[in-house]
């Protein structure tokens, strides 16, 4: 009996252990992704990515979250509370010196080094838009009129008030700056709720076609040559085109000021996972172009490490390494820099 017992002992311990592979197998592990609003750069480049994924990497879900500031997803993100992330090497820097939103923070700056970094792109020209049939012609006039800037507590808000102070005088206070986040902000500018919206976005951005579809705009032009670009924190200058957004925008060709931004992930995350990630991403970067007009030049090879923000995650880093990429030293953001 014992004899006969063993005979079907092996068989079914292995039936048993393949069942329970392939059970493990389907049970993926759930990430979070962090992004701006839909329509926004970011959550296109995020949407894509987490399709990408979703389809290549077995084992990792990437479940995307468009919610809240830039500047909370990097705290969430070093705390291991959210996985991967929108960033920005400006939040890098306000964090490490205790700036804008985190000057109160005592322990941002510890928390800055919990973030790695995947790649960098563009996120295109701050649009500052306005109805075409209003009295707002130039920056000069945002006095006294409903602005949005930004969502409370976001690197956009410090940088855009910043740059309005700079170039015209006007402080927060002269202006009726209102408290959206970027998707209400969108739909209130749609419903005439509020003067201008000033949006990080890539040319054509959805959210401004959207506008153009139902009213006449103009983009206000920015005297950039007033501006301090930090080059350091990813400050560029970039040119709006006329007639970007078909026959209801209305003006020339205006001049702005814009940002390289990076996709990246908390240290938390495995190493193992972001190299996967990583490679995914650049083995199937023709999938991820597929899905918008503007990401073939925005994202690429030639310009993805053209500014690291403090680090790369290792498991990027890996990744690049054992493709032979050239990888310059990450720009450091240290206290006053």
């Amino acid at each position: 009996m014992n004899s006969r017992l063993e005979r079907f002992r092996k068989p079914i311990a292995a039936s048993l252990a393949a069942i329970a592979f392939t059970a493990g197998a389907a049970a993926a592990d759930l990430y979070k992704v962090t992004s701006t609003a839909p329509g926004m750069a970011p959550f296109v480049v995020n949407t894509a990515i987490s399709k990408v994924v979703n389809k290549h990497v077995d084992g990792v879900d990437f479940q995307v979250r468009a919610t809240g500031a830039a500047t909370k997803h990097l705290v969430d993100a070093a705390q291991g509370k959210v996985d991967f992330f929108f960033g920005s090497p400006t939040i890098n820097w306000l964090m490490v010196n205790r700036i804008g939103p985190f000057k109160t923070f005592e322990a941002a700056p510890e928390l800055e080094k919990e973030l790695g970094m995947i790649f960098s792109y563009q996120i295109g020209p701050y649009h500052y838009v306005t109805d075409a049939g209003s009295d707002i012609k130039t920056l000069e006039d945002l006095e006294g009129k409903k602005v949005f800037v930004g969502p409370p507590g976001g690197a956009a808000r410090t940088v855009v008030l910043g740059n309005i102070e700079t170039i015209t005088g006007l402080t927060e206070a002269d202006m009726d700056v209102q408290t959206y986040g970027f998707d209400a902000a969108i739909q209130a500018f749609q419903d005439d709720k509020i003067d201008v919206i000033v949006l990080p976005t890539n040319i054509p951005s959805p959210a401004i076609q959207q506008f153009a579809l139902t009213k006449e705009i103009r983009i206000l032009d920015v005297d950039v040559d007033k501006l301090n670009i930090r080059r350091f924190t990813g400050g560029t200058i970039n040119t709006i085109p006329a007639g970007a957004y078909g026959d209801n925008h209305h003006g020339g060709d205006v001049r702005t000021h814009g940002a390289i931004v990076n996709f990246s992930a908390g240290m938390h995350v495995p190493e193992e996972v972001v190299y996967q990630v990583t490679k995914a991403i650049w083995e199937n970067i023709d999938e991820i172009h597929e899905t918008a007009q503007w990401m073939p030049s925005t994202i690429k090879r030639e310009t993805a490490l053209e500014l690291i923000a403090s680090r790369l995650h290792p498991g990027a880093e890996r990744y690049y390494r054992e493709a032979g990429w050239e990888i310059p030293e990450p720009m450091t953001f240290l206290p006053d820099n």
